[in-house]
């Protein structure tokens, strides 16, 4: 269970909601899809965002988000975790999705990403790559998209990552 929690935890990254996150988690995938990312967007109207995905990584619709939000609204007012007035938004993860479980590389292999280390790597910290292969559990190979110098990065030691999109 504390790898589980370990994953809630990256992917729940509002910190009022860590009590309830599992419950959510949970909901969420009994319904059939899968919690990407929730965060809360700061500014003069607070979104709490949502990125929610089908389980079998289908295309979510319009009809399913609105459901979740009542499903997530409903857990959300149970108790008033969160102080501050917020607006709720569930989307889709879009083109440019964010990457947050070590399973997203493994899915996104041999896609361009952008890359935010915690610690310098081969003396860099933040790069755009394509993910070349995911090994055993933790360890993901990346080729530079500048130099096309290959990367062997721990996931641990990934801070952000997230699809690039090529409008070309």
């Amino acid at each position: 269970m504390s790898n589980n929690l370990d994953v809630i935890s990256k992917i729940f990254q509002v910190k009022e909601l860590s009590e309830l996150a599992p419950k959510l988690f949970i909901t969420i995938k009994n319904l059939g899809f899968r919690t990407v990312r929730v965060i809360m967007i700061e500014g003069t109207n607070n979104t709490l965002q949502f990125m929610i995905e089908r389980s079998d990584f289908t295309d979510i619709t319009i009809k399913e988000c609105a459901k979740l939000s009542k499903v997530i609204s409903e857990i959300l007012e149970e108790k008033d975790f969160i102080k501050e007035d917020y607006f709720l938004e569930v989307s889709s993860p879009g083109i440019e999705r964010p990457l947050i479980e070590y399973v997203d590389f493994k899915r996104f292999t041999g896609n361009k990403v952008k890359i935010n280390l915690l610690e310098k790597v081969n003396n860099k910290i933040k790069f755009n790559a394509f993910i070349k292969q995911c090994n055993g559990t933790d360890m993901i190979t990346f080729i530079d998209n500048k130099d096309e110098e290959v990367i062997d990065v721990p996931f641990s030691l990934i801070n952000k990552a997230r699809l690039i999109f090529d409008y070309s």
